[in-house]
């Protein structure tokens, strides 16, 4: 099935095929494939991850995409399952095995062990160079740009407290961004899964310490600075999505990107209805939450927008307390809004605008199981026939019931 959204159509597909929902996006030349697969329901955790791995074979091998995989998440129902399925992928992958990062969340459907959500990239028309560095990092170079992936990053044994494991993971992820040819200040996206976020941690909350972590440890960083134009004034963060696991440490995943090529535009998003997480009140916690609502990079006449977790906030207060509906709704209309071609013409990208079919692929974090099915009627009717992972999860505050983030593609309007 073709994406809805005409205007994109020449560049962006959304395919029902092999049992499951993916995307492809054409960037002159560059092919993204998304995907969210989940597996058949009978069996064990083994018999299950084979059978995601069929699917995900029948996929890449219809796109002539194998061999292509950048990297992948895998939501565990059981965290003791990974070195299980860990070991799966290594056999399947080989010489070809992507970042991969184990998430200990519980897919939303009871019956599942497991469920992933897979990028690979292929030039069609371009050539594309994957340097595979290990499980933990790759590199991929196209039209003079390097992404890189870095995975399941996970703290030192000795560190003790969530803000001394929080700060150690940061460490760790900027040493491995050293040893492969980045910096701490080439990240466009972060991902911070932690166990038992809302609870205390001595006299605060272990999201705040992690916030305090996170603060410390970026004090100073100029990200991106060769990236972001000069009429952007204000300190850049990179997007992020800090939510609850189902185990008791923290884990990272980042994405970062460097170019010499002076068209490449990285610009961060805030949306005009909140309030910055960067400067959130100390009610929230004493060290704000240090990242950007989305950030945006944009080349050869198209925009890739990494979205943030994104809630039912406004200003910087929740709204919609025990509404899961209007919850819902409320997250999707901030994306909305955040997206929307005048907020990017706001913020300096000129000649685009999205909307929330465009997004490539996403994940919806929910509180309570009781909610999914409210939930995910209100986000196919608005989101179109987009790849989705919805896991059960806290979310950063207790009064929060759902958190959205994804990756949005948009190509420029023609004149």
């Amino acid at each position: 099935m073709v994406s809805e959204n005409k205007k994109f159509e020449h560049h962006f597909y959304k395919v029902n095929g092999c049992g499951c929902v993916y995307s492809l996006v054409d960037n002159k030349g560059i092919i993204h494939l998304n995907a969210v697969i989940s597996p058949d329901k009978e069996g064990d955790c083994q018999s299950q991850t084979f059978s995601v791995l069929k699917r995900l074979h029948a996929i890449l091998e219809k796109e002539r995409m194998l061999g292509s995989v950048a990297h992948q998440t895998v939501f565990l129902r059981n965290i003791g399952d990974k070195q299980l399925v860990r070991k799966l992928m290594i056999d399947y992958y080989g010489d070809n095995l992507p970042v991969i990062t184990y998430v200990p969340q519980c897919p939303c459907d009871k019956d599942l062990f497991l469920v992933i959500e897979v990028h690979a990239i292929h030039g069609e028309t371009k050539r594309v160079r994957f340097l595979r560095h290990d499980e933990h990092a790759i590199t991929i170079d196209y039209s003079n740009i390097s992404i890189g992936y870095f995975g399941d990053l996970i703290p030192d044994e000795k560190p003790v407290g969530a803000y001394h494991r929080a700060f150690n993971s940061f460490a760790k992820m900027r040493d491995i961004l050293d040893k492969n040819g980045f910096s701490i200040t080439n990240l466009l996206r972060t991902w911070i899964y932690q166990g038992n976020i809302l609870l205390s941690e001595g006299k605060t909350q272990r999201y705040k310490e992690l916030n305090r972590a996170r603060t410390v440890f970026f004090e100073g960083t100029r990200f991106l600075e060769n990236l972001v134009p000069e009429t952007i004034q204000r300190t850049v963060y990179p997007a992020s999505t800090g939510i609850g696991s189902d185990d008791v440490d923290v884990r990272l995943s980042a994405m970062a990107i460097q170019t010499q090529r002076k068209d490449v535009l990285a610009i961060p998003l805030e949306n005009p209805e909140q309030t910055p997480a960067f400067d959130y009140g100390e009610v929230y916690s004493p060290q704000s939450p240090k990242f950007s609502r989305a950030m945006a990079v944009s080349y050869d006449d198209c925009c890739s927008i990494y979205v943030s977790g994104t809630a039912s906030i406004i200003n910087s207060e929740t709204v919609f307390i025990d509404d899961i509906e209007g919850q819902t709704n409320q997250t999707l209309d901030n994306i909305k809004a955040l997206i929307s071609g005048d907020n990017m013409k706001k913020h300096g990208i000129e000649g685009y605008d999205a909307y929330l079919n465009n997004f490539c692929s996403a994940r919806v974090y929910i509180k309570y199981p009781s909610d999914v099915e409210k939930v995910r009627a209100i986000c196919e009717k608005k989101m179109g026939n987009t790849p989705v992972v919805y896991t059960i999860s806290d979310i950063c505050r207790d009064d929060l019931l759902v958190e959205i983030e994804g990756v949005v593609s948009c190509q420029r309007l023609a004149k």
